[in-house]
């Protein structure tokens, strides 16, 4: 009975917590719902504008405007009255691309050679061969960005949930004294331990599925979930996050310093996490940086579960073995909590 009591103040207090709901529940949610809506592509993309020199062809998509010299292209492009220019002189394409716009420049260019592509079928020049795009994916189904990135959030959820339920509520408990006030009680330490991992792990296990479920809503994807493995996942990394929240809770005195270290490792964690930046991209130095992350192997083991990517029995229970040796993280932890206290 004592340790269901526990529970349920815990549970109840973690509901009265605003903050522990929002950074749980409303914050992934946001984040999950405009990333989601940025890349789906269910907001049409602005006209692009193309200034031009020359009789260069028109391509749906685009806005031309004509300038009558290169000069006056080259004053609109760098001033971004155009997104970017093109002239045609003879059998010479110039692309115009101002480098502030490093982010939009490829797509550009890509335009630039589809005009050419249409210069060369109007002249009866044809590409001796042809490069199509065929996708071959693990699940045998077409998939989108969206489709991938949603794993990749829920676990980067599974993350922050993990170590914050630490460095926040846990820290919290510890700066009120509470926890010296339970040590000084009859109370099996064990009830209280059992009691907050408990507590932990379903309002992962919930926040995660109603995730899952805004996904589903708001965007209609649809996955061929291993739910076994997947629940064997969603516990073991809690446990093996709440085993690095533990380690950052111990060095740091107060549940304010314990928050914003756990700020600060989430943001460094979210860009090597391989969720909104390919890993493959990165500089090899960087690439080993990812890779010595526990998020990422996260990331790739929701994709399995989730059927988007193939992943060996013994990778995938190799993973999950050490992210339970969080829980020996934690008990340590424990211990070491109730004895400073």
């Amino acid at each position: 009975m004592k340790f269901w009591s526990n529970f349920t103040a815990l549970a109840i207090h973690s509901l009265r917590d605003k903050m522990d709901i929002f950074f749980n529940l409303f914050f992934p949610a946001m984040t999950l719902i405009v990333l989601g809506f940025v890349f789906s592509g269910i907001y049409n993309a602005p006209t692009v504008k193309v200034g031009i020199t020359g009789n260069v062809p028109k391509i749906e998509g685009v806005s031309f405007k004509s300038f009558e010299n290169i000069s006056m292209l080259k004053k609109a492009v760098a001033k971004h009255d155009v997104d970017f220019g093109v002239s045609l002189s003879s059998t010479l394409l110039n692309v115009y691309l101002n480098p502030s716009n490093a982010q939009s420049n490829e797509y550009y260019i890509s335009l630039g050679k589809k005009i050419a592509a249409i210069l060369n079928k109007e002249k009866g020049t044809t590409p001796v061969i042809k490069v199509t795009k065929r996708e071959v994916s693990f699940s045998e189904q077409k998939l989108s960005y969206l489709d991938t990135l949603i794993p990749g959030i829920l676990a980067l959820s599974i993350f922050s949930a993990g170590i914050f339920s630490m460095t926040a509520s846990l820290a919290h408990l510890r700066d009120k004294k509470i926890i010296r006030k339970l040590w000084t009680t009859p109370l099996f330490k064990w009830h209280f331990y059992g009691a907050f991992i408990l507590e932990s792990v379903v309002k992962t296990y919930i926040s995660i599925l109603l995730l899952l479920l805004v996904a589903v809503i708001t965007f209609g994807v649809h996955y061929h979930i291993q739910w076994v493995n997947f629940s064997i996942l969603l516990l073991s990394s809690t446990f093996g996050m709440m085993g690095i929240g533990m380690i950052i809770l111990l060095f740091s005195p107060s549940a304010k310093i314990a928050s914003e270290i756990s700020s600060v490792i989430y943001t460094i964690v979210m860009f090597f996490s391989g969720v909104y930046f390919p890993v493959e991209i990165m500089p090899k130095s960087m690439q080993k940086i990812a890779y010595s992350l526990p998020v990422i192997y996260i990331v790739n083991a929701m994709k399995y579960v989730f059927g988007l990517r193939p992943m060996s029995s013994v990778s995938f229970y190799g993973m999950i073995f050490l992210m339970f040796a969080g829980f020996v993280l934690i008990l340590i932890g424990f211990g070491k909590l109730f004895k400073v206290e």
